[in-house]
């Protein structure tokens, strides 16, 4: 990555400036901050990026990924994961705890976020555990963890069984205002402990032994309930169900502080596709009928879920190319999201262009707090995090050509049309027409 005191982006189409429409403008970025945006800027001191007819927008913003360091550094970190959201047109990301050992202290944050501000070449954030050892039976120190940096607290692919802990975590996420962000979804911990009580937990979500994976609706519309009794935050992540949609689009209309997301794969495939696709369309929440995908896409395009977050979730082939009930679950999403979003539902009409960029950058930053960064908005003096996107771009998904360290994506192969052709973060171009600019 080069260093530049001065950049100077011409003539792009530029979105999301406080207080400017979508425009024709020149960006002056000077010591890694936005210092102007107007017409005809000059500065003789300045690298010029030359952006006619593509688009300019703030970099893109992830809220839910995972980079597997500490502990399974072998399929992704910190180093190949930044670059494969650089690759995508992503600036931040906020990642999942996890890891192993669980990011479940404020040691275990710091000594983390230390090591990204050395190895990451974006913005990285990371979510904290929301009980200890993500093992759902104590809380985590929420107030330490927000002070270490916690952007929310999260047990990930587990819910939190309790119904008395997820009430205590809320109420702590209100006093602390801390976003609190459930997985309602049936993990393979929650089953097996299912299996072993051979009873069902009082006033907990269960599912038929015949079909798994099925209770997401229900532990959603029970963590509704525990944040409105709380009055607290709560944000749902990859909304796969048609009745999950209708649940939080309720609760919204309720005034419950409620805040949801989905995942492109959740969006665009449907279980019929698992067969032909194979181990590495296998994901939990797991893929849905074609009925909950419309229902998915309407509710992102009428505003009941509010982001688009990839869950970029990378395993390697030992993992992957097994049978499908032993394989991982989990896809990736880093490098796809943008031109799957383009071509998919920004082309046929599902969502507008300007619905998609603020799903993808000032939305998921006000909900996890990052908009006083300046993060998600082309906002002048704060710090430039800026994607350049060519709609025009047609390209095909090649997983061999990834930043990743992963291969399981199950769109490798489709046809995309809209691509980031640059990211910058601060006064560093780091990735210009697919190449990673390291430093010289």
């Amino acid at each position: 990555m080069t260093d530049y005191k001065k950049i100077l982006i011409k003539n792009g189409t530029v979105y999301n400036v406080p207080n400017k429409k979508t425009g024709v403008f020149d960006i002056l970025i000077s010591n890694s901050r936005i210092e102007k945006i107007g017409k005809n800027i000059k500065d003789k001191d300045a690298l010029v990026v030359d952006a006619k007819d593509k688009i300019v927008v703030p970099g893109l913003v992830d809220v839910h990924v995972h980079f597997r360091q500490p502990g399974q550094e072998h399929k992704e970190d910190l180093i190949s994961g930044s670059r494969a959201a650089a690759a995508g047109g992503f600036t931040t990301v906020i990642a999942e705890p996890n890891t192993n050992p669980p990011i479940d202290s404020p040691s275990r944050l710091i000594k983390l976020l230390t090591i990204a501000k050395r190895e990451s070449i974006i913005n990285y954030y990371s979510k904290s555990a929301a009980t200890v050892g993500l093992n759902g039976h104590r809380l985590v120190n929420i107030e330490k963890l927000k002070i270490a940096g916690a952007k929310a607290i999260s047990d990930d692919g587990h819910p939190v069984a309790g119904e008395r802990l997820m009430l205590n975590a809320l109420k702590k996420g209100r006093e602390y205002d801390v976003l609190v962000n459930p997985h309602c979804e049936e993990s393979p911990l929650y089953r097996k402990r299912q299996k072993d009580k051979k009873k069902n937990l009082r006033n907990f979500p269960d599912s038929d032994s015949n079909q798994p994976y099925e209770a997401e609706a229900d532990f959603i519309m029970r963590d509704i309930g525990l944040a409105e009794k709380a009055g607290a935050r709560i944000h749902i992540s990859h909304v796969s169900l048609a009745k999950s949609v209708s649940e939080i689009a309720k609760a919204k209309k309720r005034g419950v502080k409620i805040t949801a997301e989905a995942a492109p794969h959740h969006l665009l495939l449907s279980k019929e596709t698992v067969e032909k696709i194979g181990t590495n369309a296998k994901v939990n929440p797991p893929l849905r009928s074609k009925a909950d995908v419309k229902a998915v896409q309407k509710g992102l395009a009428d505003g009941t879920i509010d982001i688009i977050a990839s869950d970029h979730a990378p395993h390697s082939a030992k993992d992957k190319n097994l049978s499908f009930n032993k394989a991982a679950f989990g896809l990736i999403g880093l490098e796809t999201t943008l031109g799957l979003v383009l071509t998919h539902l920004v082309r046929p009409g599902v969502l507008t262009l300007k619905q998609a960029i603020d799903q993808m950058t000032i939305l998921p930053a006000k909900i996890f707090d990052l908009d006083k960064f300046g993060i998600g908005s082309l906002t002048p003096g704060t710090k430039a995090n800026i994607v350049v996107i060519d709609l025009k771009k047609r390209w095909k998904v090649d997983v061999n050509k990834f930043f990743s360290k992963a291969r399981n994506c199950p769109f490798d192969g489709w046809k995309l049309q809209g691509k980031a052709i640059m990211t910058i973060v601060g006064n560093r171009i780091i990735m210009k027409e697919g190449k990673i600019i390291e430093n010289i």
